[in-house]
């Protein structure tokens, strides 16, 4: 890890460097910049923010705005301002991941993040961190003990999402997470009192919050807001003995100060507030956050890394990438985060890791290189979602991406069942349909004869992938079944919105062998073959022209056939489904027979 540590006496900056807590050659660097530049990088960064979410909350007004554009400009001049061309050298040239900040308080507004160095901000090189001066930070020591959260949501009952976003937390980390490795609390409403909370924060090595915050010239007077007005002060919070690992505070600027100008006093900042009381790493908001599913999104996403092997700093680190990937690009949700505290700080005991190692799910994969009904389910979706249609109308696409998935990926596990010849009989017509409960409990059947008989399947990931997931799969089912049975309150629809595409993405994620599988229409001659890949099915060769291998001598086999040819094993097998040629554009689909579709009717009440 870098750490930077920047006094300033004046209008001076004082810039010391220690590479791995070795001090490094560059030591009483100085720049000199006036807090009236600083003020008003600040205050160009917070115009910025007021367009991109008056962009985002009139998505039928037409704007031209190029906010990233305009942002990358300003944090490239404020970049080459602040730091000295020493300093700017050494971040070029840095092979360490992290940077840590150890910043005097008069530069504690300043988005770190957000500085450009002409190639990317800072926050897409590094993760970062920040210490102002007189924030604690000790090491954990906590080997083979319980994780305990506890998420405290919309304590005034006045924020619909910041409830929703503790409910959806609460519900994805049950799933995800042993309930031996962590213990989860949730708490809400008016049920939220002081005497109650600071009874249940003592113990707990997590806090979530999401809820409004109340702000104080005397910061050991700031703190959450309560119902009827009342105030759970970080004094009272200091008085607990608290030894938190991570506060997580989604909500109304909890990152920044509650005056205008550079305040030389930490106990002015909210964050400081909380690492005097003794927190460890505190991750807050560096203006008010919008009160939108993307805000849940996020922070389920940073929950989902956190609790693999990652440090706080990866897990927001990959949280603001998945957020600049799959957000719109005037969203400026991923820079809204600051983390104060080391980067490298782990909640987790290195020998124990709660979840698989978790990656982000490109979209772009999905649409160009799983099965095309996988696609193009996910690509319907997708567009349904970006052009703001109803919740009813998204979560039918949401559960034909689940359906198509299901017919897929069945369809490969019979078709190779049957390869091997044993007898099950496989549902591919419409005399043989099986509703979607009967089918998965065929699929898992056909992977425990693989097992049984210490087969190997034609997918290698499909019998560790499906055990794990298990869970999750009958858990959509039982809402398909739910569904198809009575009408979904009103009020329910975002939460399942969030969590299915939470649970799908998810399982494409791990599904990604599915890139390496290919349902193609073989040939009957020597002209491409019919590639039923990506959003846009085409024609292709399996080997160039002219070049004789092993491939092309077994799809010889199959000539006029479906089949799924694997592209890193070079396998071949007949795949037992059929198609169908479309009226009205003249392309191929896939048909699939053998699984009775969702009830495309579902309403809400």
């Amino acid at each position: 890890m870098l750490s930077l540590i920047i006094d300033r006496v004046g209008n001076v900056n004082i810039f010391n460097v220690l590479d791995e807590n070795l001090p490094g050659e560059e030591s009483h660097i100085q720049s000199t910049i006036d807090e009236d530049l600083i003020l008003e990088f600040i205050g160009e960064v917070d115009s910025l923010v007021r367009v991109s979410q008056a962009v985002l909350n009139n998505p039928n007004q037409v704007v031209n705005a190029d906010i990233l554009h305009d942002l990358r400009i300003l944090g490239e001049t404020f970049y080459q301002q602040f730091f000295p061309s020493s300093i700017i050298e050494k971040l070029k040239t840095t092979t360490k991941r992290s940077i840590h900040f150890n910043i005097d308080p008069t530069l504690a507004l300043i988005p770190w993040e957000l500085l450009h160095d002409g190639s990317a901000f800072l926050s897409d090189k590094f993760r970062i961190g920040k210490t102002v001066r007189g924030g604690l930070h000790r090491s954990v020591n906590r080997e083979n003990q319980k994780i305990k959260m506890l998420i405290i949501a919309d304590p005034t009952e006045d924020l619909p999402n910041a409830q929703k976003e503790g409910e959806v937390l609460f519900s994805i980390l049950s799933q995800k997470v042993p309930s031996h490795l962590l213990e989860l609390e949730f708490i809400g409403g008016k049920q939220v009192t002081k005497l109650k909370l600071l009874s249940l924060i003592k113990d707990k090595h997590i806090i979530h919050y999401s809820g409004h915050l109340h702000f104080s010239d005397d910061s050991l007077e700031n703190g959450w807001l309560l119902s009827e007005g009342k105030i759970l002060k970080a004094r009272e919070i200091k008085s607990t003995g608290i030894n938190t690992d991570l506060v997580f505070s989604n909500s109304c600027m909890s990152a920044k100060a509650a005056g205008k100008k550079l305040n030389p006093d930490i106990l002015n900042q909210y964050a400081g507030a909380f690492l005097t009381a003794g927190i460890k790493t505190f991750i807050g908001t560096n203006w008010e956050i919008l009160d939108n599913d993307r805000t849940i999104d996020f922070t389920t996403k940073f929950y989902t890394f956190l609790f693999t092997e990652k440090t706080v700093g990866e897990s927001l680190y990959m949280a603001k990438e998945n957020a600049r990937r799959n957000y719109h690009s005037n969203d400026l949700t991923w820079a809204n985060y600051a983390l104060y505290g080391n980067p490298d700080f782990s909640v987790l005991s290195t020998e124990k890791k709660i979840l698989p190692v978790q990656k982000i799910l490109n979209p772009s994969y999905v649409l160009d290189f799983y099965p095309s009904p996988i696609s193009l389910a996910y690509s319907k979706f997708l567009n349904k979602q970006r052009a703001g249609l109803s919740q009813m109308e998204v979560l039918r696409s949401l559960m034909q991406v689940f359906e198509s998935f299901s017919q897929v990926l069945g369809m490969i596990i019979f078709s190779d069942h049957k390869f091997h010849s044993m007898n099950k009989a496989i549902p591919n017509n419409p005399d043989d349909v099986l509703v979607i409960r009967k089918w998965w409990e065929l699929i898992y059947s056909c992977i425990w004869d693989f097992e049984k008989l210490k087969i190997s399947s034609f997918m290698d990931t499909v019998p560790f992938v499906l055990h794990n997931h298990k869970e999750t799969i009958f858990k959509i089912i039982g809402w398909w079944e739910q569904w198809e049975e009575k009408e979904i309150p009103k009020e329910e629809l975002e939460s399942y919105l969030i969590i299915l595409q939470f649970f799908l993405e998810n399982l494409l994620l791990e599904f990604s062998e599915l890139e390496k599988v290919n349902v193609l229409l073989v040939s009957e001659n020597h002209n491409p073959h019919y590639y039923f890949k990506g959003v846009k099915p085409t024609y292709s060769l399996v080997t160039a022209p002219g070049v004789k291998d092993k491939t092309a001598d077994l799809l010889a086999k199959y000539k006029g056939s479906l089949v799924i040819y694997h592209d890193k094993k070079k396998a071949i097998i007949p795949y037992l489904t059929y198609f169908k040629e479309k009226k009205d554009s003249g392309d191929l689909e896939l048909v699939f027979s053998g699984l009775e579709p969702f009830p495309m009717e579902t309403s809400t009440s």
